[in-house]
């Protein structure tokens, strides 16, 4: 490989861990939603619950690729915050959906606002570049995840 290419691409490599990094340190952050303050996590399985009504939170382990033991400790804390309740499925007793009060659904509100407002920001961070170099860019990432995605299946199979 040539030296110009490598350092290139290791360029591209340190720009995607800080990026990872930053992601990080957004995510540890708590963020305030309107009247609330939840951290990350928290805000996206409320808005899970929005978008998918009578959810579990097995479908939210199997939507978040997270442990259903992790998702079960935020739901836990999201309804002793009363953001979120547990319904009784009447067609199966031992399956308990989730369901937003009334509370939760003025977070989802604050936090889609949020969201929207974070999103425009980056948007216009992007204007400068052209349809085609963000086609471009696009990709570029689709190859690194890809990448990323052969690291993770090849760490499973170790374990497995």
């Amino acid at each position: 490989m040539a030296e110009d290419r490598k350092e290139l691409l290791e360029k591209i490599w340190r720009s995607q861990d800080e990026a990872y990094d930053l992601m990080c340190e957004y995510d540890a952050l708590p963020h305030h939603y309107g009247d609330f303050i939840l951290y990350q996590a928290e805000a996206h399985v409320v808005s899970l619950i929005a978008q998918y009504p009578d959810v579990t939170v097995t479908d939210l382990a199997f939507i978040t690729r997270k442990s259903p033991s992790a998702c079960s400790q935020t739901v836990r804390k999201l309804r002793e915050k009363g953001l979120v309740e547990q319904v009784r499925n009447r067609d199966n007793n031992r399956q308990l959906k989730l369901q937003l009060t009334e509370l939760g659904q003025k977070l989802h509100k604050g936090h889609a606002e949020f969201s929207d407002d974070c999103q425009r920001r980056t948007f216009e961070k992007l204007d400068e570049f052209t349809d085609q170099e963000l086609e471009l860019y696009l990709r570029v990432q689709k190859r690194i995840n890809e990448a990323y995605t052969d690291d993770v299946r090849r760490s499973r199979d170790r374990f497995t």
